[in-house]
């Protein structure tokens, strides 16, 4: 052999394996549906909780909450951006360095718990300030909404 062989790019590697990562992602997803679609076992657990808390809200309450956290959002949204750009310049540094893309998983794990901290603590404040009869109608509005999904039925507004 020549001693004039290029050196191997790790992060081609890399970046193959997250490409590969993604796509059986995707096709995952696309069975999932499909298997779900074509006579699938529907109703076999119960629907994500946060996504049904808010379902069950009034249409009204829904879009005042969106507006209460649309600013938190919109941050949020540029720090992605940033995240993204980080992570791949994490991807393509040469050597490779796994703590610096795990500390921005971390990160980005840390921003979506924040995020979920705050629509609970919206959520929960709205519900804090209903009157027991609207509590009630609430509570009869998310077991509609659970058993809904429960049975495959969609989500009427």
């Amino acid at each position: 052999m020549s001693g004039n062989a290029k050196p191997k790019r790790r992060w081609v590697t890399v970046l193959l394996t997250v490409s590969l990562a993604l796509n059986l992602l995707v096709v995952g997803v696309a069975l999932g549906t499909v298997y779900r679609v074509k006579g699938g076992h529907h109703g076999k657990g119960p629907p994500g909780f946060a996504p049904t808390l808010y379902r069950a809200l009034p249409k009204e309450e829904r879009k005042a909450l969106r507006s209460e956290l649309s600013e938190r959002h919109t941050k949020g949204a540029k720090m992605r951006s940033q995240d993204f750009a980080a992570l791949e310049a994490a991807l393509r540094a040469e050597p490779f360095d796994p703590e610096a893309v795990q500390a921005r998983l971390q990160q980005q794990a840390q921003a979506m718990a924040e995020l979920q901290s705050a629509l609970q603590d919206k959520w929960l404040d709205r519900i804090t300030a209903m009157t027991d009869a609207e509590r009630q109608a609430y509570a009869d509005r998310l077991q509609e909404v659970v058993e809904r999904k429960a049975h495959g039925r969609k989500h009427k507004d």
